[in-house]
């Protein structure tokens, strides 16, 4: 007995740990159309619940009815067949998927046939096994931290640079995949101020579930003020010794790459992420706490802190060099 409840503990003690991921609950939305599909997952529980309370309830009165015990005799004469319970339980599973598809074809069809006039436009691309964000509307680029102001209808454009993936972040909405060579678009209304994980929700290679990002919802007034520092360049303050040297090390191994300038322009031809905003990030890579430690650990071996990446390993850097460019990232700042 004592096995079997250390084993229930353990797994308990496991599945506890889906949780880790912070704000990736379903049951805790923040958006109109997560609110939405919260209410299509509650409506579903009830009725599951009725049924499987009626089930449990009939099932214990039948075998407390036909139980065996002394002096109890089985009716000889067994009926073949019964009409009104046939009929009942064909027509009630029937109604009762009546009554979860009706408002859930409601709740599909109704979003499609919202009015987007007025609303914010997103770009969003996904490459192994990170994520691009463009607001055309605002000429700037990012990467790894989506911004939306709240209480603003947003219409997200989705592509994919290699593989199918799926864009998901629950406490807003539901997920939408992003296929190569072909545009989808989906809709998300933030209510509240937060921030919250994303993650591709599609398998698509050994960097999977280190895909993710972070949706910041801001109030209107904060939101517009991100956009305004966006839209200016880099302003750091005089560079120091180790800084001005981790600044030629990203010249010469990271700059054909990567820009260090949120405007469109400055992000034409290049394959890696944005870095405008890079020391303002809380992550690394998408899913590192933004530390010293983490950023050198990245820079010394992509490959093996996000199996399947794209970005190469420098060659040639002294740990010198890693810590000076390190430093330097830390000064891209908004």
């Amino acid at each position: 007995m004592k096995k079997i409840v250390g084993i229930w503990g353990s797994c308990l003690l496991l599945l506890s740990g889906c949780s880790a991921i912070q704000n990736m609950d379903v049951l805790n939305p923040a958006g109109s159309q997560a609110e939405e599909q919260y209410s299509l997952i509650k409506l579903s529980i009830y009725i599951m619940l009725i049924v499987m309370v009626t089930v449990v309830v009939l099932f214990i009165r039948f075998v407390y009815k036909y139980r065996a015990r002394p002096g109890f005799t089985p009716e000889k004469h067994q009926e073949n067949r019964n009409k009104k319970l046939e009929l009942t339980w064909t027509i009630l599973p029937f109604v009762l998927l009546l009554i979860l598809a009706v408002p859930m074809v409601k709740s599909v069809f109704g979003e499609e046939k919202q009015d987007n006039t007025g609303a914010m436009k997103v770009k969003v691309t996904a490459s192994k096994y990170w994520w691009k964000f463009e607001y055309p509307g605002e000429g700037i680029v990012t990467s790894q931290e989506l911004h939306l102001p709240k209480g603003k209808r947003v219409v997200i454009e989705l592509h994919s640079k290699d593989v199918i993936h799926s864009f998901w972040v629950p406490q807003l909405g539901g997920k939408q995949d992003l296929i190569p060579g072909r545009t989808n678009k989906m809709a998300l209304t933030p209510e509240k101020v937060g921030t919250y994980q994303g993650k591709c929700g599609e398998f698509c290679g050994a960097g999977h579930s280190f895909m993710r990002f972070l949706v910041k919802v801001d109030s209107q007034r904060d939101y517009q003020e991100w956009v305004d520092k966006m839209k200016k360049e880099n302003t750091s303050t005089k560079l120091s010794a180790q800084e001005s040297e981790g600044q030629k090390v990203f010249a010469a191994n990271c700059l054909s790459c990567h820009a260090t300038s949120s405007a469109v322009s400055a992000n034409q031809g290049k394959e890696g992420p944005n870095l405008a905003d890079f020391g303002d990030r809380k992550r690394v890579a998408g899913f590192l706490p933004n530390t010293e430690k983490n950023v050198l650990k990245w820079l010394k071996n992509p490959k093996k802190v996000k199996p399947g990446t794209e970005m190469p390993k420098a060659k040639g850097l002294s740990n010198e060099d890693y810590a000076a460019l390190s430093a330097y990232l830390k000064t891209l700042k908004k």
